[in-house]
C-alpha cells in the first residue's frame, strides 16, 4: 500500500486538487480545506503505513490462558472482529489508515468517507 501511494503520486494529487476546487466553489470553511489538502502529506500517510505493517501481528496473541478447576483450559485471544463500519468526512487520510489497520488485524472494512473526498478517495 505504502509503495503504492508513492507510486501513484500524481494521480491521487490530481484526484486531491478536484476535491478541494470542488470545496473551493462550494464555500467549504478553510479548517476543513485543510482537513481536505493531501499536499505534502502522501509520504507521511505512507510512513503511518509501513508503521503498522511493522507491528507485531496480533491476531492470535495469548493474553491470559489458565487452567479451571473442572480440567478446562481457558485463553483469552486477541481475534479479529470481523467487519468494521467506519463513516468519517474531509479526510481522505483516514482512508488509508483504516485500511492499514484492517489489514493488519485481520478485518474487514466498509468506509463512508465524505462527499467532499469522494475523487481522493476512490484514487487511494
Amino acid at each position: 500500500i505504502a509503495d503504492a501511494l508513492i507510486f501513484q503520486h500524481d494521480a491521487i494529487m490530481r484526484a486531491n486538487a478536484e476535491d478541494l476546487a470542488a470545496a473551493r466553489a462550494s464555500g467549504i470553511n478553510a479548517a476543513m480545506l485543510d482537513r481536505l489538502s493531501l499536499e505534502g502529506r502522501l509520504k507521511g500517510i505512507a510512513d503511518d503505513v509501513r508503521n503498522v505493517a511493522a507491528l507485531p501481528d496480533p491476531v492470535g496473541e495469548v493474553l491470559e490462558s489458565r487452567m479451571l478447576p473442572n480440567g478446562m483450559h481457558l485463553e483469552r485471544r486477541r481475534v479479529p472482529i470481523g467487519v468494521l463500519g467506519v463513516i468519517y468526512e474531509a479526510r481522505p487520510n483516514v482512508t488509508v489508515d483504516v485500511a492499514a489497520l484492517a489489514l493488519k488485524t485481520g478485518n474487514a472494512v466498509l468506509l463512508r468517507g465524505g462527499k467532499e473526498t469522494l475523487n481522493s478517495n476512490r484514487a487511494l
